[in-house]
């Protein structure tokens, strides 16, 4: 059952047409990662479901944040994607300051390049 305000899991598939995650070091904004569709779409679920019980916090409709250290990070990432196959899908690799440019990385190797020392914004919309 959705909380009150709160879209239910099936209101959000029926309504969205995009999902969209960002993830960025927050002490270095050129650290970027972008990706989308069915993973995006996992993770979103996920953070909406966490928000109720910890530290996410719900930015607008379809729009949920976290702040994760990078093994937490890591930790939620593998949790969430829990089949093999999710090591494979494209990502986005920002360039930054933003030129519209991206490089494609698998999701598997993004997740190497986290850094248990730093601190990451993990953003999960649904447009």
């Amino acid at each position: 059952m959705a909380q009150s305000g709160m879209p239910s899991d099936a209101a959000s598939a029926a309504t969205g047409a995009l999902y969209d995650v960002e993830l960025q070091a927050l002490d270095d904004r050129t650290f970027h990662l972008r990706w989308h569709g069915q993973h995006a779409a996992a993770l979103l679920t996920a953070l909406r479901h966490l928000h109720l019980a910890g530290p996410v916090r719900q930015v607008e409709w379809g729009t949920y944040q976290v702040v994760l250290d990078g093994a937490s990070a890591r930790r939620l990432l593998r949790a969430v994607l829990d089949d093999e196959a999710w090591c494979h899908e494209p990502v986005e690799l920002v360039h930054h300051p933003a030129d519209g440019l991206a490089d494609p990385i698998e999701l598997g190797t993004a997740l190497e390049l986290l850094d248990d020392g730093r601190f990451y914004s993990l953003v999960a919309d649904l447009y």
